[in-house]
């Protein structure tokens, strides 16, 4: 078996989470959540939280994906539907990539599957939130489609400072692709 970090982009598989990537799956969050850069989250919560989240988003239609390499996620992407009448055409996106499988093309893909299903699903309009330090994300936001719809000035006070967060929007057309508007 190769050494999981040498996996090439086509070694790597897309696909909806499935019960037994709970485990790896919170291995992953916890690794890029402890980076403290790109998660509002500094470290994943406990195994059991996580196995429930899991659990309850596929009884309420969340969509989720993970990126697997060598039996290991090494990525994910979801879209949390809005329950609330009157938004349930709209969804919360959250994503993240271990440091070793960013720019390799896995986060569009990701990005690219979720969305497909999250419009299959009658989600029209997935919104996210990123800290505007993370100019690389917001990149890649901007050239996979969503707009900058506002910003939380100080949204986060960590050690000592403070970071604004961008509000970026897609709206996904309800017949077909998922697309940029």
């Amino acid at each position: 078996m190769i050494p999981i970090e040498n996996a090439t982009p086509a070694e790597v598989s897309i696909r909806r989470i499935a019960v037994g990537d709970v485990a790896s799956f919170h291995r992953c969050l916890d690794t890029v959540a402890r980076e403290g850069r790109y998660l509002a989250m500094l470290e994943a919560p406990p195994l059991d939280q996580v196995s429930d989240f899991v659990a309850e988003g596929r009884k309420h239609g969340i969509v989720q994906f993970v990126a697997v390499a060598a039996d290991r996620v090494v990525g994910w992407c979801d879209v949390s539907p809005i329950r609330w009448v009157g938004f349930r055409h709209s969804g919360n996106l959250g994503m993240g990539l271990l440091s070793e499988f960013r720019r390799r093309g896995i986060g569009r893909r990701l990005l690219d599957a979720t969305l497909t299903e999250s419009r299959r699903q009658g989600i029209t309009r997935v919104q996210l939130e990123v800290f505007v330090s993370n100019r690389a994300a917001v990149a890649f936001y901007e050239k996979h489609g969503f707009n900058h719809e506002g910003l939380k000035r100080n949204a986060r006070e960590l050690d000592g400072g403070s970071e604004d967060m961008a509000c970026m929007v897609r709206f996904l057309s309800p017949g077909g692709a998922p697309s940029g508007r």
